[in-house]
């Protein structure tokens, strides 16, 4: 049985911790309890209050497992706070690192590109960003623990010696494949991309869709092929990225993926779940009411099960507030499980076995937050039993 009052205490040199009176989100249900931290882990859940006078009263707040987000592009904005402005990489992890903190993301996996993307300022931004988080974690400055994700650009013609700067990098643990090339999204959707990149006449559009048609099918198959090789040879997670077409996640699965990132419609998000492919969809979308780009509903896959993993894409708040909303929805999951997407689901799959679940054993990473208005607030966040925000 769990001792109410622990006096000793650990070799982290942190004293143990109680919190009382809160309703606890574990892996199936929510408690009514005490949750008791000895050092960096979960020592006990037990229901019912504690006596200790040390003790934290949450005063009925909920307790969540810290949160897991693989995919947010929420660096690069402090990155480049302006169009042509470059912010110090230190400074700018530093304030991504607050305010990731305080979104209640305990693990983030920062998606940077490796490769333009139509937009030649990543390049520039990229080495800077990965530097920043690596003397930013030397320097012990970090709340939360900060791993890499590339969006690799099947585009760029520096791709090869990109991902060579970086695929020994002991914290990249995700490869997404982008391919943004009119075969595979269709005359229209291409025009649309290089539109929303910037100005550009429609005889140059034109020509660029003509050149894309006639030369990149074959390069993009032989550099998505060669991509998932060095993955797999580095065992790194590699997924599918934007699918449109049930064709894209039957090459994703012929490659040996395992994982479809933001599929954009219907099919491709149906083919996805019957091959029995992860799906990972964004969060924005929940708390927007949909896509503003007019993709899929990512609410409408969730109640169907066909999501398994949230992210927050660009708003670092948007996981917390997508989780109540799906709860809330009549016919939606229980808390345990919408909580479950974005914690438990993403540190199994990506092998993170330590987190994402208040049990004993587990790490001390947890979210206390209040329900205002419906509106879920977090109050405070500890990564390892230490308070983070």
């Amino acid at each position: 049985m769990w001792r109410d009052a622990p006096q000793v205490g650990s070799e982290s040199g942190l004293a143990p911790q109680v919190f009382t009176n809160a309703r606890i989100v574990t892996a199936s249900e929510v408690i009514e309890g005490r949750l008791c931290v000895e050092g960096t882990r979960i020592a006990a859940i037990e229901r019912g209050g504690s006596a200790l006078p040390s003790a934290i009263d949450c005063h009925g707040d909920f307790l969540l497992p810290g949160f897991v987000d693989v995919h947010t592009d929420h660096l690069e904005k402090h990155a480049m706070p302006r169009a042509g402005v470059f912010w110090p990489p230190v400074s700018a992890v530093l304030a991504h690192d607050a305010i990731i903190a305080a979104a209640g993301i305990t693990t983030v996996f920062n998606s940077l590109c490796l490769g333009a993307m139509g937009k030649p300022h990543r390049k520039i931004l990229l080495p800077g960003m990965v530097e920043g988080v690596r003397t930013a974690r030397a320097a012990g400055l970090l709340r939360v623990d900060h791993l890499l994700h590339l969006r690799c650009d099947l585009g760029d013609p520096d791709l090869e010696a990109g991902l060579a700067a970086h695929i020994d990098d002991p914290t990249l643990r995700f490869l997404t494949i982008l391919d943004d090339s009119a075969e595979r999204n269709g005359p229209d959707r291409y025009r649309k991309l290089l539109r929303d990149r910037g100005p550009i006449g429609d005889e140059d559009l034109e020509r660029r869709l003509q050149a894309s048609l006639a030369n990149d099918p074959p390069l993009c198959a032989q550099r998505r092929r060669w991509l998932v090789e060095r993955a797999r040879d580095r065992g790194v997670t590699i997924a599918s990225h934007d699918d449109l077409r049930s064709a894209h996640i039957d090459e994703a699965v012929e490659l040996g993926m395992t994982i479809s990132e933001f599929p954009i419609t219907q099919e491709a998000a149906s083919a996805a779940h019957a091959a029995g492919l992860t799906i990972i969809a964004g969060a924005p979308n929940i708390v927007n009411g949909g896509s503003h780009f007019g993709n899929v509903s990512v609410a409408d896959l969730a109640m169907r099960d066909m999501v398994a993993i949230l992210c927050s894409d660009y708003v670092p708040a948007s996981l917390v507030h997508a989780v109540f909303m799906l709860a809330d929805r009549p016919g939606g999951p229980s808390l345990p499980r919408a909580v479950a997407m974005i914690s438990a689901a993403p540190a199994r799959i990506f092998g993170l076995e330590d987190r994402g679940v208040l049990a004993p054993g587990f790490r001390a990473d947890m979210v206390r937050l209040a329900r205002i208005d419906a509106v879920p607030v977090v109050k405070g966040v500890w990564r390892e039993g230490r308070r983070v925000a």
